[in-house]
């Protein structure tokens, strides 16, 4: 059983929050978002739905002036009660994707746009589907998969979604250590110990909202910067064009990359806690063309624009200056025209709030792994909750101690986490097509279409991944 509001146990934000310019990556998604569910079947299934009115099934609307009055009014109802996706879009939007795209435009140019692209897309696709299983099933995807496929598929996910959110959780302690010593000079690992103390006070004591906001505001500061470099540079629009073809190089790093790309939007951690979020809510099946909505917005928009602004400046501006990324420093010479001498100290302090404020969720994301498949009562406040909640940041202490530089470490992380994800989208995947459960409400055949790409792609980009590993 999981608590009526996780969002706000864990601290995570209620409402949408600020939204970047969109992204064209989503014109393929457009059919989707316009067209509503299926017709609901009356006797099926455990969740047999009643028929709804039209204005909440997000049929849609003739183009007459009352109809469009009527479609803006319903967006603007939609954007006000948006949320749960900006959750985990704030989670995706953090130092692991920032230098995975960085790296990747700065190492190859444009040739790995399409995977930027299709990173947004199917992100996107995977947090609708997580989404309508949440919705529909009234309970997590751990609780739904030992219900409908048995304890043996529901073990194999938990255990799969609780060693990739603790492996993300060590590396972005390294990250946070990592950028710590570059701010202060003092370069330690054992600052690890102490970011385990201030995080386990914040998580089980709260009361440091005020404090993530900084953190976001800070973010979003950096992300500005590198959307307005971006719109300044002097971007090739014919190899922006090749760019969208899909062509991946050889080797290891290519592999790596793509990978890590395509990890930071579609990962089981984000996955698997939509399926909460949308609960913590209240969300029923009234709500799915606003958790449609919801997730258009925040995956497709706001992440689509970040991913893609910070990857067109490390493709136009340092790719053709040669540089390669290896470190914070490297990227500077894509900010000092805008910020001058501010440049590393802007960076820097952007870097250190987004890993900061990305690593509190994550921890909370495995408990509730932990404890929906243990079938424990999420209570914050409960002696269990807290060991488990310091169990993690305990574990995460060890990261500052893998070897490597982290920033070159948090794409590995990334790539590692997508070869884990396959199973959680395959999982749901199936739940929402057996009309023996939701009658009506399972996937359309574009929602299905969409699913089965984001799962043959993944796949496909994690398996090339591991075969790099292995030379093949």
């Amino acid at each position: 059983m999981l608590p009526a509001n996780i969002s706000h146990q864990a601290g995570w934000p209620s409402g949408g929050g600020g939204m970047c310019p969109g992204s064209n990556a989503l014109a393929m998604l457009a059919s989707l978002w316009l067209s509503g569910p299926k017709p609901n079947t009356a006797g099926r299934g455990l969740h047999a739905p009643r028929p709804l009115p039209a204005a909440q099934r997000g049929d849609r609307i003739t183009r007459s002036p009352q109809g469009s009055a009527r479609m803006l009014g319903r967006w603007m109802d939609y954007t006000r009660q948006m949320g749960p996706a900006w959750i985990v879009s704030a989670v995706a939007c953090g130092p692991a994707t920032l230098a995975s795209v960085v790296i990747a435009g700065a190492s190859f140019g444009y040739q790995m746009l399409w995977v930027v692209v299709l990173s947004a897309v199917f992100g996107t696709t995977a947090q609708y589907l997580a989404a309508r299983v949440g919705i529909l099933e009234g309970r997590g995807i751990i609780a739904a998969t030992q219900e409908r496929l048995g304890r043996g598929w529901a073990w194999l996910l938990a255990v799969d979604a609780v060693l990739a959110t603790y492996l993300a959780a060590m590396v972005l302690m390294n990250a946070l250590v990592g950028v710590t010593s570059l701010i202060t000079g003092i370069a330690s690992p054992w600052w690890g110990l102490a970011y385990a103390a201030l995080l386990s006070a914040a998580l089980l004591h709260g009361g440091y909202r005020w404090f993530e906001n900084i953190c976001k505001g800070l973010v979003l500061l950096v992300v500005a910067c590198f959307i307005a470099t971006a719109w300044q540079a002097d971007i090739s629009w014919g190899r922006v064009v090749a760019g969208l073809m899909p062509n991946l190089p050889g080797g290891v790093q290519p592999a790596l990359m793509a990978a890590a790309i395509m990890g930071g939007a579609v990962h089981i951690t984000i996955i698997g806690m939509h399926t909460y979020n949308t609960n913590a809510r209240g969300w029923k099946e009234s709500q799915l063309p606003l958790a449609r909505f919801d997730t258009v917005a925040s995956m497709g928009l706001a992440f689509g624009a970040y991913s893609l602004a910070i990857f067109l400046v490390g493709a136009a501006l340092l790719h053709p200056a040669g540089v390669l990324v290896k470190g914070p420093a490297d990227v500077l010479p894509s900010l000092r025209p805008l910020l001058g001498g501010a440049a590393l100290g802007v960076f820097l302090a952007g870097l250190w709030a987004a890993t900061f404020s990305t690593i509190m969720p994550t921890y909370l994301a495995a408990a509730y792994f932990i404890f929906d498949k243990m079938g424990w009562p999420a209570q914050r406040t409960s002696a269990r909750f807290r060991l488990v909640v310091m169990g993690g940041v305990l574990l995460s202490a060890l990261g500052p101690f893998i070897k490597g530089g982290f920033f070159l470490l948090l794409p590995v992380m990334l790539a590692l986490g997508l070869c884990g994800t396959p199973l959680i989208i395959a999982i749901i995947l199936y739940l929402l097509n057996q009309r023996r459960f939701y009658g009506g409400r399972s996937n359309s055949w574009p929602l299905n279409l969409l699913g089965a790409a984001t799962l043959v792609i993944t796949s496909l980009l994690a398996a090339r991944f591991l075969l790099s590993i292995l030379g093949w």
